[in-house]
Formats: C-alpha cells, structure tokens, sequence
C-alpha cells in the first residue's frame, strides 16, 4: 500500500528535479563527490530556508532530530556542518543561479492575483504590469572582508524584476551595493505592451530608449534638475489632484541623445504626503491618474523585498564566502517560488506568510497538502492571525 509522503517532499515535487539534474551536469556540480550530492545540499538549505535555521549547528541539530526520516526526505545521510560548509563554499552558485531562473520562469504559470490590474490590461491591451527596483543587503566587514564598502558597511543589492499582477520576481541579480540601479537598466529582458514601473534611480535615459525601442511602456519618476521644453498641454480631469498633463521633449544634449522623442509628463498632487510628484512616462492612453495609482503599485516590490526578508534567511548568512551567500539567496528565492507555486496549485486563499507557517511546522506530517489547507480552513475565523500580506491587493 501506497504510503503518503511527507509534506516536505509533497513541496520540494514542486522543483523540476530533471532540469536540476541538468544543470549539475552541465557545471560539475557531483565531480569527485561521493555522499553529499548538489540535490541533497539543495534540499537541505531549503530545509533551512523553510524552518528558519541560523546557522550550521542549527541545521545539522534539527535534521539529527529526524534522522529516521531523512532518507525518504531525498535528504540523505550525510549531512554535517562540514560537509555543508564545504558545499556553500566550493558548489559553482551558477548551478543554483539557473535554477532560481528557471522557477521564477516557472511562476509566470501561476494566475494573476490582482483582478484590479487584470481588468486594466485588458482595457488597455498591456501584456503584464511591472515593477523594478533593488535591495541592499548589509554584510560585516570584518566577516566579510571582499564586500566593498559603502559608509563603512558591506554588502550585496538584490536587483528584481518584479510581475505585479502574480505577485511574483521574474528575475533577480546580484551584484555589490556600491553599483548605481541605473547600471543594469538596459539589460532588464523588457517585452512588447508591457508598462514598467521605476523609481527616480533609474532616470537614465538610454535605458528608456531601450523599453520604447522594444515596445515597452514606462512610468518613473522624474529626477529634479532635468531639462526639458513643454510642447503642448493635455487636457486636465476636474478632481484637483491632476496639476499638469504635458507632452515634453529633454533640451539637454546628453539627455536628448538618449531619448530624443517626446514624452508624457504628469504632474500629481499626493494629498496623503502633502508633496506634488511629477511622473514621465510614454503611455499616451492610460488617464493621469492611472499613471499615479499604478506607481502606487511600485510599492509591492517593496513589500516583496520587506517579505523575504522577514521570512526566510537572507540577513544571516550560514558562510563568509561570495560563494556561500549567493548559493543561500539564491535557494531563498527558490524556496519561495516553490510555495509560491504549491499554493497556486492548491488553490490557497489565504497569504503567502500563512501557507508558508501552515507548512513549515508540518513538514514531516504525512498527510496531504490539501488536507492541511482543509484544516486551516475549517478553523473558526476568530483564530485567524491577520498579517500583513504580500497577496493582499492594494486599496485604490
């Protein structure tokens, strides 16, 4: 008779085991390695990731504690903080890099979470809605020696493209906190009738040059100090919000050579903030307070960011080395596209932050995801912890 597997197992079904294979194949990854292979170190830092782990004895101590389970887990026998701290050192990051790739790729699969943005892309024939932006993640200089400082603090940004409709990062880079977000602006993989939503960092002008040119949409902020003629006046809504809607050029030369069309600047008085924002953008369809409400929805990458920082382990980190920090990002992000896409399969109502504690201290249950869910379901409404969701739509 079949057994039912543990919920861990039924969450790590989630990851395209076979392409992961590849990926071990292609770097290497299993060269001289007899126990400890690339799959079992995966599985064991998203063990880590999924039960909020600290360090090394913290692993090694709560997976000795299972050891009856751990080989039917796909865990294996071997872990030790030796063999783990060699792995994070010595593993190539770009086989865990790829596959961080591979299931952001994966999430586009998942249903669009906001019916508000939904109904806008239909209206407007927009293909998705987008935010861009970056993170830093402080490091110890005396731990982490190679980190360049900024201000006397080390450190890493976490570059993300982020889908604003499924709630998901699309792509993430890493790279050290002293690069500008402007630097990789032109390298971002921007796609026909999308809109992407900036802020003033990434004022660059070929970078807008390059989402015009591939038939992208764009709204930023505008930077203080740019130099531009107004060509003609649009005509204004009667709410009081809207103080100017303009057809604008740059007069700079630097700025003219990277962006020589017109634009669309939109000038807004944010009551709640008591300041006025002046957005540029080359959507010449969508109203001007649109332009305002969907850079409102830039600050869901923020909550993004805030997320996986509260919720898995990115702020301590279990090596000193590049190596060991980036394979541990990397699988945070593979942790949390894996339950973001079991509990879109699932069907799960509730937040992120609920299906991710709903499944963390069941993890060696065998029962069935769907019967968890059930059980968090029939639980009387009072009980209900209401926390602060990444899913939860904006109010507009």
């Amino acid at each position: 008779m079949a057994q039912t597997p543990y919920i861990f197992n039924q969450l790590i079904s989630f990851l395209p085991r076979e392409k992961f294979r590849d990926l071990v194949q292609l770097h290497d990854g299993n060269a001289y390695i007899k126990t400890f292979s690339c799959w079992n170190h995966l599985l064991v830092m998203i063990w880590a990731q999924l039960t909020s782990r600290y360090s090394l004895r913290d692993i090694e101590t709560t997976l000795r504690g299972q050891s009856d389970k751990l080989y039917r887990m796909g865990i294996g026998r071997s872990v030790s903080r030796n063999n783990l701290a060699n792995a994070n050192r010595k593993r190539d990051v770009a086989i865990y890099r790829k596959m961080a790739e591979l299931m952001m790729f994966r999430c586009l699969k998942n249903r669009i979470r906001d019916v508000y943005l939904k109904r806008l892309a239909k209206e407007f024939a927009i293909n998705g809605f987008l935010a861009i932006d970056s993170s830093s993640i402080s490091l110890d200089l005396a731990r982490h020696p190679w980190s360049v400082p900024q201000e006397g603090v080390g450190g890493l940004k976490l570059h993300t493209l982020y889908d604003l409709m499924r709630q998901v990062p699309l792509l993430c880079h890493i790279t050290g906190h002293e690069e500008r977000d402007q630097t990789f602006m032109q390298y971002y993989p921007y796609e026909p009738q999308c809109l992407y939503v900036f802020d003033k960092a990434y004022v660059k002008t070929t970078g807008l040059e390059t989402i015009n040119a591939a038939k992208g949409y764009f709204i930023v902020r505008m930077k203080k100090g740019m130099r531009y003629e107004v060509i003609e006046q649009r005509t204004l809504s009667d709410d009081g919000h809207v103080l100017a809607d303009q057809t604008i050029r740059f007069t700079s030369r630097i700025a003219r050579s990277g962006y020589p069309h017109q634009l669309r600047m939109v000038t807004l008085y944010v009551s709640i903030r008591n300041e006025t924002m002046q957005f540029i953008t080359n959507n010449l369809e969508l109203s001007a307070n649109l332009i305002g409400v969907l850079y409102k929805y830039r600050w869901q990458i923020e909550l993004f960011f805030k997320w996986i920082k509260q919720h898995l382990r990115i702020d301590r980190f279990y090596g000193t080395s590049p190596n060991a920090i980036m394979i541990q990002i990397y699988t945070a992000l593979i942790t949390y596209c894996m339950l973001a896409q079991a509990a879109d399969k699932l069907n799960f109502e509730g937040s992120l932050y609920d299906f991710s504690n709903l499944v963390s201290v069941a993890l060696t249950e065998k029962t069935t995801l769907m019967e968890l869910i059930n059980r968090y379901n029939n639980n009387p409404e009072e009980y209900h912890y209401e926390h602060p969701s990444l899913f939860d739509n904006l109010q507009i």
